[in-house]
């Protein structure tokens, strides 16, 4: 393991020791192997990446940006927001998928 790899690590680990003093637009999240990439499927990261390039105002804008049924774009939003990677802001009759971390950090073994 280098030493970048070694700092990033130890920063996880204190950060999930000490989840009071992480900054609060930083993400960890530790999941096992098998659950990361049942979470964070192809479909769900390309998701993530239009939200953050995109930014739409709603979950309507985001299913025709995405050219998917909106049922399969909602399952997903909620998927992802239950692993708090996402936020769906609520406008009226209307809500809006928004990323409100900065850093999003997990381990992958």
């Amino acid at each position: 393991m280098n030493n970048a790899e070694e700092m990033f690590n130890e920063m996880i680990s204190y950060a999930l020791k000490h989840p009071e003093k992480a900054p609060r637009r930083v993400l960890v999240v530790s999941l096992g192997k098998t659950n990361i990439e049942r979470i964070l499927t192809p479909a769900r990261m390309e998701i993530l990446r239009v939200i953050i390039r995109e930014r739409p105002k709603t979950v309507g804008a985001l299913v025709k940006n995405l050219k998917r049924p909106k049922e399969s774009v909602s399952r997903d939003l909620r998927a992802l927001a239950d692993f708090g990677l996402l936020s769906l802001i609520k406008s009226g009759r209307k809500k809006a998928p928004t990323i409100e971390k900065d850093l999003i950090a997990m381990s992958l073994a």
